[in-house]
């Protein structure tokens, strides 16, 4: 066994390959921005080119810069099958460059090369050729970039680094989040408590409280508990197609995707209601089998998870 440990001294490092196995760990494959940015993020625009804007990364080690836009030549596709396609930063160490290239591939994608001794590359891009086509369509183009990090870093209030956009920084404890303008507390398990609700959604003015309507989100987990009383001299039909919207609800509570559930309201029958809670925040009342009158209550519980 060989144990080897650098730099001192009387062992400097000597080697490409002895700095980049350093760098490696203090500098992790990837460009040097966020998602949120342009940087090295390739473009397509339907011709025999994707244009790969300035920025910087590191492959292997290694720093990459571009100061400039670079247009990489797309091979036509000249077969009856559609074709997927990187775009890479390949680091050539035997060449000593980094350059952006356009990797051509088949019905899948090919794997990356990367040998320690030969080449490594890192996808920025990924594109998809139609059968017979001559360039790539801009929807057609994704973003496919890893990214380099930083270490979550202690900050002090009154002094605190540029907010990029997913950068952690710590505070007396306390873990924030950068926004791209901003920095917010990040809590993955936070908990609102239960908050009362109550009507403020466009069609307000006919309902109000009955009993309690409150929300709660803890754990990325929401859950919604209603209680309304229909006051208005006119029902919600089965033909109004947009329902009735009692409540709008804050951001913080508000689901990825629209909400589906079923309360029931209180007439001479139980009537089934559907509820639903839209992207925007509206919680919409919907009679099912029967008009609802007025002076009828209605009850449902729901409950999403955010993000």
């Amino acid at each position: 066994m060989t144990e080897f440990s650098y730099p001192y001294g009387s062992t400097k490092i000597a080697t490409e390959d002895e700095f980049c196995r350093m760098m490696m760990w203090a500098a992790p494959d990837g460009v040097c921005a966020s998602w949120s940015g342009p940087e090295l993020r390739p473009t397509a625009n339907g011709s025999g080119t994707v244009t790969v804007p300035p920025g910087e990364a590191f492959v292997r080690g290694q720093k990459y810069l571009n100061d400039a836009d670079k247009q990489l030549t797309v091979p036509p596709n000249s077969t009856g099958a559609t074709r997927l396609d990187y775009v890479v930063l390949r680091n050539d160490p035997p060449n000593d460059r980094i350059t952006a290239e356009y990797k051509p591939g088949g019905t899948s994608l090919l794997p990356l090369v990367q040998s320690w001794n030969g080449v490594w590359e890192i996808p920025i891009g990924a594109g998809k050729m139609k059968p017979g086509a001559a360039g790539v369509q801009p929807e057609d183009m994704v973003d496919a970039r890893w990214f380099t990090g930083w270490p979550v870093a202690p900050s002090i209030p009154t002094s605190r680094p540029a907010p990029y956009r997913d950068r952690m920084i710590c505070e007396n404890g306390v873990i924030l989040t950068g926004t791209g303008t901003d920095w917010k507390v990040y809590d993955p398990f936070a908990d609102t408590g239960w908050v009362n609700l109550v009507p403020n959604g466009s069609n307000a003015d006919a309902w109000s409280p009955s009993g309690v309507s409150r929300i709660r989100c803890r754990d990325r987990r929401t859950e919604l508990r209603l209680s309304v009383r229909r006051w208005a001299t006119n029902g919600v039909g089965t033909a109004d197609d947009d329902g009735s919207c009692v409540f709008n609800l804050a951001p913080q509570y508000r689901p990825p995707v629209e909400v589906l559930g079923f309360g029931y309201a209180q007439v001479a029958r139980q009537t089934v209601i559907a509820v639903n809670v839209e992207t925007g925040g509206d919680v919409r009342l919907r009679s099912l089998v029967a008009d609802l009158p007025a002076s009828r209550t209605v009850q449902a519980f729901l409950s999403w998870f955010i993000g």
